[in-house]
């Protein structure tokens, strides 16, 4: 009797978990349908996992008992972070961003005699150290770098003519940034209830499994989005207050970009020195060694000690299945396919292993209940 009815608490759970995957199968698929809408709220729950240890912290040493005014509590610690997250966006609006603005503004318009200028630099290098290669050889290589040339400056074209189809997808974007700061308000202020409304949608049986579930992918996605912002701060701020103090232009630009990059698990560091070396060695090609060396401190400090020890809370994935992620999410959903993709797998890892432990723990429970049940059945016959 108990044998059977483990057997078929067994099959419900698996059941449960069928629907369950089946349902996030669904909703996944909805959002892809309408990825572009999703973009503001994508940024928002991101802006919400990066908030929330400060609140947390707030929350703690704010003198109101948080036992008796629980709400009161993360009302006015949520209030205090909004505005001291609107100061410090003040503080870069007045400082950085007009700037950023003008150095982006001038670096578009320059941006393809830039390349063209980097191109024929390249072209004239290679002329004077390859004199010793055959000339077919040689016909071969300034063939290919001509070919180079115009393929980035067609491929540059092709971001440009894409602009008017951009601005038409920003305008389904701006209805989510203005509604942005209350969905981040109320992420903050209502997680636990709206975590206890999800939990709630589930059945009674699988409630505890939900409520693991939930914890697996809130640890793994909050620990990945706080160590790739930690680590792409730090390399956008370092490289950009190098390139600035070096004088090389546009340095507040591809600090940026270089920050950007970082965002980008494994090979983001890679291409985020791309730019900045296109545009140092088109501006000022005397800077490059040190610029280089600017670049191979940031990376050996970023690498060997900032990355090991943030992403090791964070992520228990191999390089290679990682690599894997970023490829297959930059197929389906592009650049936010590339930064979440890795965050999925983890967590998609860990859901399994959790589920895994608990069939076997299920089945465990089984052959426990069978052994006392022979056990009684034993006593009896003697």
């Amino acid at each position: 009797m108990n044998n059977n009815f483990g057997s078929n608490k067994h099959y419900l759970t698996l059941s449960y978990v069928a629907v369950s995957v089946l349902i996030i199968a669904v909703i996944i698929f909805c959002i892809y349908m309408i990825r572009g809408a999703f973009v503001p709220f994508v940024i928002g729950l991101i802006l919400i996992y990066l908030l929330n240890p400060f609140l947390e912290l707030i929350e703690k040493l704010l003198p109101i008992n948080e036992k008796v005014r629980p709400r009161l509590t993360r009302i006015l610690s949520v209030s205090f972070v909004a505005v001291l997250l609107v100061t410090l966006i003040t503080i870069a609006f007045v400082l950085v961003i007009p700037s950023l603005v003008n150095q982006s503004s001038e670096l578009v318009k320059v941006l393809p005699e830039l390349l063209a200028n980097v191109v024929s630099s390249f072209e004239n290098w290679s002329r004077q150290y390859i004199q010793d290669i055959p000339i077919g050889i040689r016909d071969e290589i300034d063939s290919s770098l001509a070919n180079a040339g115009e393929m980035i400056i067609q491929a540059i074209s092709e971001i440009l003519s894409r602009t008017a189809v951009a601005v038409v997808n920003a305008l389904t974007m701006v209805l989510g940034l203005v509604v942005l700061p209350l969905f981040i308000f109320y992420g903050l202020k209502d997680k636990e209830i709206i975590r206890s409304s999800v939990i709630g949608f589930f059945p009674a049986d699988f409630q505890i499994h939900a409520v693991h579930v939930l914890r697996i992918i809130d640890r793994i996605l909050g620990a990945y989005v706080r160590a790739q912002a930690a680590i792409a701060v730090f390399v956008g701020i370092i490289i950009a207050t190098g390139l600035t103090l070096l004088n090389v232009d546009y340095g507040l630009v591809l600090g940026l970009t270089a920050g950007i990059f970082e965002l980008i698990p494994i090979v983001g560091s890679y291409l985020g020195a791309v730019p900045v070396a296109i545009i140092v060695l088109a501006t000022a090609p005397e800077k490059f060694i040190w610029v280089a060396l600017l670049y191979l401190i940031v990376q050996g400090i970023q690498g060997g000690i900032l990355a090991p020890r943030i992403q090791s809370s964070a992520m228990k994935v191999h390089p290679v299945l990682f690599l894997v992620s970023i490829m297959v999410g930059s197929e389906i959903a592009g650049l936010w396919g590339v930064i979440l993709g890795p965050p999925i797998v983890a967590a998609t890892k860990e859901l399994i292993a959790y589920f895994r432990d608990q069939n076997t723990q299920l089945i465990e429970s089984n052959d426990a209940v069978t052994i006392i049940e022979s056990t009684e059945t034993l006593k009896e016959e003697i």
